[in-house]
């Protein structure tokens, strides 16, 4: 009996491989292109407001993450006793910035996803952190976060748009 249900699901199987349009329908988003294409059109304006909307709380990131990181290596007495105030920053911070990326849809993708990723580290890192000497999985954390930030500064710096 066995042996006929997968001799027939091995049929069925072939004669949908035989029957089918050599390609598949890609899935569409709202505007009838590909969901995996870029947004058409010029961003330029929708990147720019973005930059200028979000520059500032960038720049207070800096100041919460070079204050912290100023204070010495990881396991330092003067960075433990700071860990839990960064901690509760970083959430802060998180809570404040994630509202702006929403607001801007329209603006790159790329440039969208870069800062969600520096966000979303800076999140886990504040998940994750604890007084002492850093695991590797977090100093990991630390350097993705930072390659992640350098998307926004460079394009936010190439449209006229520091902090």
């Amino acid at each position: 009996m066995t042996a006929v249900v997968a001799l027939a699901a091995l049929v069925v199987g072939i004669v949908a491989l035989i029957t089918q349009p050599s390609a598949a329908p890609v899935a569409s988003g709202p505007s009838g292109q590909p969901s995996s294409a870029p947004a058409a059109g010029d961003t330029t304006e929708a990147d720019r407001a973005l930059c200028t909307a979000i520059g500032p709380l960038l720049a207070e990131g800096d100041e919460i993450n070079n204050a912290y990181g100023d204070l010495g290596d990881a396991g330092t007495p003067a960075r433990d006793a700071a860990t839990v105030k960064f901690i509760q920053d970083s959430l802060d911070w998180v809570q404040r910035v994630q509202p702006i990326i929403d607001q801007h849809p329209d603006a790159d993708r790329f440039l969208q996803r870069s800062i969600q990723r520096s966000v979303d580290d800076t999140h886990l890192i504040a998940l994750d952190l604890e007084p002492g000497p850093l695991p590797q999985y977090l100093r990991a954390l630390f350097s993705d976060s930072v390659g992640a930030y350098s998307g926004p500064l460079h394009i936010c710096e190439r449209l006229g748009v520091t902090w």
